[in-house]
């Protein structure tokens, strides 16, 4: 149990550095460039891709978990199944922007947009998870 919930807690300190990070890059589209940049960028690639590998795991750890959540709490299971699909598009744009070989008109804004949704979806879903991981941490102390 306390494995789940050191997970949890990594892969929540992991999102808000992609978050930031990802907010400060986005600025330069507003005449805001925060330097270094390339750093900013490699710091963005690394915790992102960090934070796919912790997403994978917090899945595997709690898909069972989910489904059995499916009919008796609906909201929560909606609002993971949207986090997931955001996920995913906001993974594949930025995958698909960080390897493509020539610039793809609008991919960076939609990246932007994806991770943003993707962003309030995992703030919902961590407000409806904590009473349940609050109950896990108790569980691991004793």
């Amino acid at each position: 149990m306390k494995s789940k919930a050191n997970i949890g807690i990594t892969l929540v300190i992991v999102f808000i550095v992609t978050l930031i990070v990802g907010i400060m890059l986005h600025l330069k589209g507003h005449g805001i460039i925060i330097q270094p940049r390339g750093v900013l960028k490699t710091v963005h690639w690394i915790f992102g891709y960090a934070m796919t590998v912790l997403i994978f795991v917090h899945w595997r750890q709690f898909h069972k978990m989910l489904k059995a959540f499916r009919k008796k709490f609906r909201w929560f299971y909606v609002d993971t199944v949207l986090l997931i699909i955001l996920f995913i598009a906001t993974f594949l744009t930025g995958t698909v922007k960080l390897f493509s070989s020539v610039k793809i008109p609008h991919l960076g804004l939609w990246h932007y947009w994806m991770g943003l949704a993707m962003s309030i979806a995992a703030v919902v879903h961590l407000i409806r998870a904590l009473p349940a991981w609050n109950r896990m941490r108790r569980c691991a102390r004793s």
